[in-house]
């Protein structure tokens, strides 16, 4: 008799935690798309108002207006969403990630950089909305941008959701600036622009789709690629592609390495290649100044890159400061303008 009430009570233990399991799944998984909206505590405001929008594809799209804080209050965050036993993370570019508890009624709780509860009498929770509120970024964009079939699509590098442009305010310079680039027209390219999202009717269809209004083309970066979400490349022991140097990008020639850069932590030693030779030396380092020593190379002639060579070792001579974000390295001069930017690349 004890045996089959323990029994019993042990299915009933494994339903009930079945049941929690499933609710918190349920919260996440379906409906889409689904937003989330409340007012939460300002260090220096009357309050931050929150709406969170949340998408099949797990990407998400963050409004945060300041209240009472004038012009350019609100401010925009893109990338994806995780759901981690009974959490919703955020993943953007940005390392430390924006997470929430789930609740069972449905809202959801804004945890702190330990990702646990804030315990406080203010509110940090945020409701799910009855009927979904859209949110319309406006904001700087990254991501790969391609012209097919007379039409641009841009494809953001956070959510990973493609976009049609529309024809009208910036867009003539955003296509002149990429045309410059590609050897074919429906070549991606990483660009950097300023602009905002609105629903626009298809010209086939006549369906709403999102469409992305250029306001300004701020940057190309050929050779680049938008990188992985949620942490930053180490400085130390990881192979750098240089991607742009004194702001122009970089040109690979056929049978030539391309420019790279390795800081071992092994006897702080530098490795690499100016494109044509083989660079060593040494480097000290120090929170976000950086210094190379004793810069040398093998001597090889090439038939082209001589320049690139040249600019790279005097650019490797006057490197001060450092600074990652994500996947790309910068390295600047003494009054921190940058002079070359990198993208780490994982070897096989």
């Amino acid at each position: 008799m004890l045996k089959k009430c323990l029994f019993l009570m042990s299915i009933l233990f494994l339903s009930a935690c079945s049941s929690e399991q499933s609710e918190e799944r349920r919260l996440i998984i379906e409906d889409f798309p689904v937003s989330y909206s409340g007012t939460l505590p300002c260090a220096d405001c009357p309050g931050i108002d929150y709406r969170l929008n949340l998408f099949a594809d797990q990407s998400y799209y963050l409004q945060l207006h300041y209240q009472e804080s004038g012009e350019n209050s609100t401010f925009y965050q893109l990338g994806q969403w995780q759901q981690q036993t009974g959490q919703l993370r955020l993943l953007s570019d940005h390392p430390q990630q924006t997470a929430f508890q789930i609740e069972r009624d449905g809202s959801i709780s804004l945890l702190d950089q330990e990702y646990t509860i804030i315990n406080s009498s203010l509110n940090y929770q945020l409701q799910r909305d009855a009927e979904f509120h859209a949110v319309y970024p406006a904001m700087q964009f990254n991501g790969k941008y391609s012209y097919v079939a007379d039409s641009g699509i841009f494809k953001e590098c956070l959510t990973g959701q493609r976009w049609f442009v529309a024809h009208e305010a910036d867009n003539a310079a955003l296509e002149s600036l990429y045309l410059e680039y590609v050897d074919e027209v429906n070549q991606p390219i990483l660009v950097e622009l300023t602009g905002y999202m609105e629903p626009r009717p298809n010209s086939d269809t006549g369906e709403m789709q999102p469409t992305l209004i250029v306001t300004q083309a701020r940057d190309i970066w050929p050779g680049e690629t938008c990188g992985e979400l949620g942490y930053n490349e180490n400085l130390i022991n990881t192979y750098w592609k240089l991607t742009r140097l004194n702001d122009e990008p970089i040109e690979v020639y056929e049978q030539q390495r391309e420019p790279s850069l390795i800081l071992a932590s092994e006897e702080n030693r530098l490795s690499g290649s100016d494109g044509c030779n083989s660079i060593m030396g040494s480097f000290q380092l120090r929170e976000d100044k950086l210094k190379f020593n004793r810069i040398a190379s093998t001597m090889m002639a090439c038939a082209q890159g001589m320049e690139t060579a040249q600019a790279m070792h005097f650019m490797l001579e006057k490197v001060r400061y450092w600074k990652i974000e994500g996947q790309h390295l910068e390295l600047a001069d003494v009054n921190g303008n940058v002079m070359a930017r990198f993208e780490a690349v994982h070897l096989q």
